[in-house]
């Protein structure tokens, strides 16, 4: 076996993204059967380290119909409506589509480790979820001047 030493120092791509929001990429789409027999596409996506490095997070659009809202969350997210509308959608149409998604840590079970999951899949031109924590302000601009505050501001 022959290898480069150099490639030692980078990351896998395979250590958990830490939850929170990340812009993704579908860049292989399999279909195949769960493991009780029911149709399926396994994802394999592709999202941006906090860290710089390109990471992977798996997810499965399960065709039952406990699980369709997923399915339709993600067609809806990646432009691929049509296909939900019809009730028929191929691993070849998810390649190369692109989302924001929620990403969270699901604890390991039945000796395996911890995984990250996808909770919820939105447009990838979508706003980010939550509160601004400086208001009035937006990422490009830089921080404004403290506003003086006075007791009778704070409303507790």
């Amino acid at each position: 076996m022959e290898f480069n030493p150099s490639d030692g120092s980078q990351r896998s791509g395979l250590e958990l993204l830490p939850a929170g929001e990340y812009d993704i990429e579908v860049i292989e789409a399999e279909e195949r059967s769960s493991q009780k027999g029911n149709q399926m596409i396994a994802l394999t996506l592709q999202a941006k380290h906090p860290d710089g490095y390109d990471a992977r997070v798996w997810d499965y659009l399960v065709s039952v119909q406990a699980a369709v809202f997923k399915i339709k969350m993600f067609c809806e997210a990646t432009g691929l409506q049509k296909q939900f509308e019809r009730g028929r959608l191929t691993a070849e149409e998810c390649v190369g589509r692109r989302a924001r998604a929620t990403v969270i840590i699901e604890e390991g079970r039945d000796g395996f480790s911890d995984r990250n999951s996808i909770q919820e899949y939105r447009p990838a031109d979508a706003e980010p979820r939550g509160i601004a924590t400086n208001p009035g302000e937006t990422a490009a601009e830089p921080p404004a001047e403290p506003m003086p505050v006075s007791d009778q501001d704070i409303p507790f």
